[in-house]
């Protein structure tokens, strides 16, 4: 009896440290991207807002200033509709990112919207190399160690806390023994600052760190030989009954003619390979 006492102790101690041991959960990192997709023009930056939405396994990074702006938007339709206002005030329109990023342990999901629906792409996982330095500093409270490596066909610094042990991080930056909190390419023209950190409030925001379950698998060439045959489609149409145009537009607080000239890219956050 007393040697079956002596054996019990140490396994109730072991379970009892494991029952306290603290759950792996998920958690939401908020970014502040910048980008200067214009070389000839370096005052013109792209700026947006971004969550990441990372757990254990995966993560999700989507753009936060998109979905704040649709959701402004389908206030307002809702409100014509409550007062019956044959006109709508959608306010300022700001291009947004129409991508979603999702990744988990064995591939990277691309999730485009392309008229109402979802389109996935499937990339592999692809190991990226980083150097990890023994520089450190300091961010959020956290400390930060410094990591280089090529992503996507451009060498980024990232500075990483294994504070946070998720491998996650904004975009398409991942693989590092910690969440990234700052990044940037080696001409800093692209920029991921983390602006703040807080428990998993997204998921009761209707995000997921899965891609849709309606989203329609398809190719980054097949996605993007749709969209054009879809554009062609209704420039042949142009001038229909049920055609609806916007002469002007109020772009990044600007008023601004919709058939002007896009802007120029030289400098894409992502490079062919």
């Amino acid at each position: 009896m007393r040697y079956l006492i002596k054996s019990l102790v140490p396994a109730l101690l072991l379970c009892a440290l494991y029952s306290f041991r603290p759950e792996e959960r998920t958690g939401v990192a908020y970014y502040h991207f910048s980008h200067i997709r214009d070389t000839t023009q370096p005052s013109r930056v792209w700026e947006e807002d971004f969550r990441l939405l990372y757990g254990p396994q995966q993560s999700a990074y989507v753009s936060a200033t998109r979905l704040r702006q649709d959701s402004l938007h389908r206030a307002a339709f809702a409100e014509a509709e409550r007062t019956n206002s044959s006109s709508v005030n959608m306010g300022v329109y700001r291009p947004v990112t129409q991508e979603d990023v999702y990744v988990d342990a064995n591939a990277l999901w691309v999730d485009r919207t392309f008229s109402r629906a979802h389109y996935v792409i499937k990339e592999p996982l692809e190991p990226i190399q980083w150097q990890i330095s023994t520089e450190t500093k300091q961010l959020l409270g956290h400390t930060c160690q410094k990591a280089t490596g090529t992503v996507k066909g451009r060498t980024y610094t990232a500075w990483f806390t294994t504070d946070i042990p998720a491998s996650f991080g904004p975009w398409k930056l991942y693989g590092l023994p910690g969440l990234i909190l700052e990044a940037y390419d080696a001409t800093g023209r692209i920029r991921f600052t983390c602006t703040r950190i807080g428990p998993d409030a997204a998921l009761q925001e209707g995000m997921s760190l899965t891609p849709p379950a309606d989203a329609t698998l398809t190719t980054h060439t097949a996605f993007h030989r749709m969209v054009a045959a879809l554009r062609q489609g209704l420039l042949a149409n142009a001038g229909s009954a049920d055609e609806v145009t916007v002469d002007e537009a109020t772009v990044n607080g600007a008023q601004v003619n919709t058939a002007s000239r896009k802007p120029a890219v030289n400098y894409p956050l992502e490079l062919p390979q």
